[in-house]
């Protein structure tokens, strides 16, 4: 071989290394290099409120005090004239103590007498009263007068509560004024006095619940 025919098959075989990538086969070898994926943030967790509402207390009536049943009675000790003039009654519920209330208000202080009565009569007449009830106390006050004393019931008054059904005013005569209550049963019952800041007299009757 001629030198010339032994520079030309170097020369070819250089070329043929040179696209080879110096890798053997010819294979061109890439490598990929890839970021780790980024870790994703951590999400936060919300906890949610819980709100507790304590049930609301029941209210239970309280027991029925044990009064006893036998009359009751205050002398006057006031003077005459003029006689005690009666100006209000009022009634009321009070389950938290277990009774109903009548509440009779005196500009002065009178005498009572409070008891249980099989029957209720007018004072003047000795008629019989109605009065709704199964058990009747009649309230006497001397000396006291309710001589045309405005807002004052002329007629039975019903109530809806656990003792007291019914009351009225069944005298007004020569000294002498009656309230008669009507009781869902016989019970025991308290009465009472205080003075309202007006100088008048509170005289009251409470009926313990049956």
């Amino acid at each position: 071989m001629s030198k010339f025919a032994t520079l030309l098959a170097l020369l070819g075989m250089f070329a043929v290394a040179a696209c080879g990538g110096g890798t053997p086969g010819g294979a061109v070898s890439t490598t990929t290099t890839s970021r780790p994926a980024a870790s994703a943030a951590p999400t936060a967790t919300t906890t949610p409120t819980v709100t507790t509402t304590a049930p609301r207390p029941t209210r239970t009536p309280a027991p029925a005090p044990r009064w006893p049943t036998r009359d009751v009675s205050q002398p006057f000790r006031g003077t005459v004239p003029p006689a005690p003039r009666l100006t209000a009654i009022r009634v009321g519920a009070h389950p938290e103590g277990g009774y109903d209330r009548i509440a009779t208000e005196f500009d002065a202080l009178p005498g009572y007498r409070v008891g249980y009565r099989s029957a209720i009569v007018e004072d003047a007449s000795g008629e019989p009263v109605h009065l709704r009830g199964r058990a009747f106390i009649q309230i006497v006050f001397h000396p006291a007068e309710a001589h045309e004393v405005p807002g004052l019931p002329d007629h039975a008054v019903t109530v809806p509560y656990h003792a007291l059904n019914a009351y009225v005013v069944n005298g007004d005569y020569e000294g002498y004024v009656s309230i008669a209550l009507g009781l869902t049963g016989e019970v025991g019952f308290r009465v009472g006095s205080h003075r309202m800041p007006n100088g008048h007299q509170v005289v009251y009757v409470d009926l313990a619940h049956p």
